[in-house]
């Protein structure tokens, strides 16, 4: 245990070399410019970039005809006048012009190593000028304002672009990041101890597990492994500047964070769902019954009312596909210069809306089950748990808002710290509010459990492992 600890506190708090970004670039007459990437230096922080280029197949970027290839950066206020102009169709030239930095790219010497696979090799090294006041994104592009003279289609050229962060620091918008991830994995793993005592503690007094703990129990173990899978992405990050993303490797950890992260989050939104709609909860079931026979409400009300039935996992996995589809569209934005969190695109607003309408549906359970409730506490533990819920639903599609008033630079770091921090409270929160005798367990079923208890077909039964109600 001790040596799995110290392995964490490594990869939380071992900074990284550098981010690496690779591709090939093909410039012409009509296209001078390519967008390579962006980069976020920390304030008073001075940054480096190296450079390395190549043609291939013996071709030739420098082919005799008349060249300019440069290396240009802008600062994000640069960039900005950078993209109007080029919106305005003004000449390379001017919009080279507005660059904070540039560099002129030449064909390597005859003394520096020279692969014979290569046409040309291109290196450049190079210290960013730092700004004092802040943290800032510098956006970096490859040009050629000479092609614009005449009919240029030279042999396109392949880069590995190394950006570091002062002496091997994280980016600015990973800063804190390791650190915010290995605290909430501590804090997990010592809720996981305390879970794991209540869960056997309720076993050995009734010998079942009721399905309502089950199904947060797993929420829990997916929100745990994506922490970990985030975490060990950084950890690689720091050691080669790439990570575990898909464009790199198969083993994409990053993504499978985001991915359970986003499998623990719909879980509880079923759950609570289901919750609203008298589940578990003893007083309202013959208003659920009620409520099956006619209308929309009815129709919910034999889903969500019966979370163990086909209906209720067809719902689930339906949303599941959905939000697993919309999670792979988002990973196409991730090195956009337009996009600064993982939600800041198209896919991962309508993510957002799915949220909030799971939270309407949620409403509906909860606002019907209390109209039709006789039982004075059943109401009032209802109530408290509208608020609660609602908070949950909202909290992320709120914060994700909020960040479009932060600099570009904060976006990513607050809104992954903020996602995993809420979502791991709310399940330490949840799951102790089912294992302890809270209010929520003196009404519901779960205080039944090890005696006689109802069956999906009316009749009584007893001696099931899982409590389902």
């Amino acid at each position: 245990m001790k040596g799995c600890i110290l392995l964490l506190l490594c990869m939380a708090i071992l900074p990284a070399n550098s981010k690496v970004v690779s591709g090939l670039i093909e410039l012409s007459s009509v296209y001078t410019e390519s967008y390579i990437s962006k980069f976020s230096f920390s304030h008073q922080t001075p940054g480096y970039i190296a450079g390395r280029f190549y043609t291939t197949g013996g071709t030739k970027y420098f082919d005799g005809q008349g060249h300019d290839l440069t290396f240009s950066l802008y600062d994000d206020e640069a960039w900005v006048r950078f993209h109007d102009a080029f919106q305005k169709g003004t000449l390379c030239l001017q919009r080279r012009a507005m660059a904070t930095w540039t560099t002129r790219i030449q064909p390597a010497k005859l003394e520096d190593a020279h692969n014979p696979d290569h046409g040309e090799d291109f290196y450049f090294e190079v210290e960013v000028p730092t700004r004092e006041h802040r943290a800032h994104y510098w956006y970096a592009v490859m040009m050629d304002c000479h092609l614009e003279q005449y009919d240029a289609h030279p042999a396109p050229i392949v880069y590995e672009i190394e950006f570091f962060n002062g002496n091997s620091h994280l980016p600015a918008d990973e800063d804190g990041l390791p650190m915010v991830c290995f605290a909430v994995l501590i804090g997990l793993s010592m809720f996981g101890v305390l879970f794991t005592y209540l869960v056997s503690k309720q076993w050995k007094l009734t010998g079942q597990i009721h399905l309502i703990v089950l199904l947060f129990g797993l929420a829990y173990v997916a929100q745990t492994a994506s922490i970990a899978c985030e975490l060990y992405h950084l950890h690689t990050y720091s050691l080669d500047g790439r990570g575990l993303r898909f464009r790199h490797t198969w083993l994409a950890l990053d993504f499978a964070a985001d991915l359970l992260q986003g499998i623990s989050e719909l879980i509880i939104s079923f759950v609570l769902i289901c919750m609203a709609f008298g589940w578990t909860l003893t007083a309202p079931v013959s208003l659920i019954a009620g409520a099956r026979q006619s209308g929309i409400m009815g129709g919910l009300a034999e889903i969500f009312g019966r979370p163990a039935d086909l209906g209720a996992f067809l719902v689930f996995a339906s949303i599941l596909f959905v939000q697993v589809i919309l999670q792979i569209l988002g990973r196409q934005y991730e090195d956009d210069f337009t996009q600064f969190h993982d939600y800041e695109h198209a896919p991962g607003y309508t993510l957002m809306a799915m949220r909030v309408f799971l939270c309407l549906a949620f409403w509906l359970g909860t606002m019907t089950t209390i109209r039709g409730s006789r039982d004075a506490n059943v109401a009032g533990f209802l109530g408290r748990l509208t608020l609660l819920g609602t908070t949950w639903f909202l909290a992320f599609p709120v914060l994700v808002v909020c960040t479009a008033f932060l600099p570009p630079y904060n976006r990513h770091s607050v809104v992954t710290s903020g996602a995993i921090t809420m979502q791991s409270f709310a399940l330490c929160l949840f799951l102790y509010m089912f294992l302890s005798r809270s209010e929520y367990y003196k009404i519901s079923s779960l205080s039944k459990m090890g005696t006689l208890f109802q069956t999906n077909s009316g009749g009584m039964a007893h001696g099931k492992k899982l409590a389902t109600d």
